[in-house]
């Protein structure tokens, strides 16, 4: 019976934060984390990631899930090896075909 009220709260408390993520994406999901952790840093430049890193374990749930969410698009979105990334398999210093 305990296990059951703690799946429900745990559900309960999940697919609202899940919602969120997916409505505004990260922007959306983060704007409260940008605004109280990251309020006097300037926009631009990779600054706004550099204050998520620094804060990660202060983030909001919905943050999290929706800047997991991001990675993971764009881990499928460039395949799972790399290709045609500079650096990787296909890109500058990859491999080369030997004929």
């Amino acid at each position: 019976m305990t296990y059951l009220r703690t799946l429900v709260i745990a559900v309960g408390v999940t697919l609202p934060t899940l919602a969120l993520a997916q409505q505004g994406g990260v922007r959306g999901a983060c704007m409260n984390d940008i605004k109280t952790l990251c309020g006097s840093v300037q926009p631009g430049g990779g600054r706004i990631r550099e204050c998520f890193r620094e804060h990660r374990e202060q983030l909001s749930s919905g943050c999290k899930v929706a800047l997991a969410d991001r990675m993971l698009q764009r881990r499928e979105g460039r395949g799972e090896r790399g290709q045609g990334r500079p650096g990787g398999p296909a890109g500058p210093g990859g491999p080369t075909q030997q004929n």
